[in-house]
């Protein structure tokens, strides 16, 4: 038997139009020269404002029923499991350019490659985290049954890869030939409270 501890393990960069990473927010002039090559100069027009946020990216080990195995699972080597990454969008505004990297111990784990899946769709990923949708992500056969399709290594289209430039390395976002990985913001009143949660799941063995 081993007993595994998660670590973080993953690091998480995030690029978006009137966002920048950290905790402040920040003005700044706007200014440009003939930015389309068109012969029109701009002068000094306005203030911007940048509204900075900090996001992070979770994971999380379940089963293959679903069961989340919290922070330690002592687990027999040979068992199969899903690891889960997922980054809530807290904020008011579309994030796009979301790219982040989680390293897989290919010492200890064995993955999958043809399991990686995300949640709900390439196109518009992750989901509404009301109420109800609280209780599905906490629950067992309510998480498996939640929309997850899969993603194809090496594909350009989807947003995820593998061993791209570093064994074990599972790269999401723009990068290696990935497409962009972007989370739409909540429909909801306080997206604090009920974010949109964008997730990837892939199973791994215990070696």
């Amino acid at each position: 038997m081993k007993t595994f501890k998660k670590r973080n393990l993953c690091y998480l960069g995030l690029a978006s139009v009137g966002m920048l990473f950290g905790t402040s927010a920040f003005a700044a002039t706007n200014q440009a020269t003939d930015p389309g090559g068109g012969g029109v100069s701009l002068t000094s027009s306005n203030t911007v404002t940048v509204n900075a946020a900090a996001m992070a990216i979770a994971k999380e080990m379940r089963d293959l029923s679903g069961n989340n195995l919290g922070a330690t699972a002592t687990i027999p080597s040979g068992t199969k499991f899903y690891f889960v990454l997922y980054v809530d969008n807290t904020t008011s505004i579309d994030i796009s350019d979301v790219r982040f990297i989680d390293s897989v111990d290919t010492g200890a784990f064995t993955v999958d490659t043809s399991s990686f899946q995300i949640l709900n769709t390439v196109a518009s990923p992750g989901i509404e985290m009301t109420a109800a949708n609280d209780t599905a992500w906490a629950g067992t056969a309510t998480w498996l049954g939640l929309t997850w399709n899969a993603l194809t290594v090496g594909v350009d289209a989807d947003q995820l890869d593998w061993n791209v430039t570093t064994v074990g390395d599972v790269t999401v976002g723009v990068g290696g030939g990935n497409g962009s990985f972007n989370i739409v913001k909540t429909t909801q009143v306080d997206p604090s409270t009920d974010p949109r949660r964008a997730a990837i799941r892939f199973q791994v063995t215990m070696n």
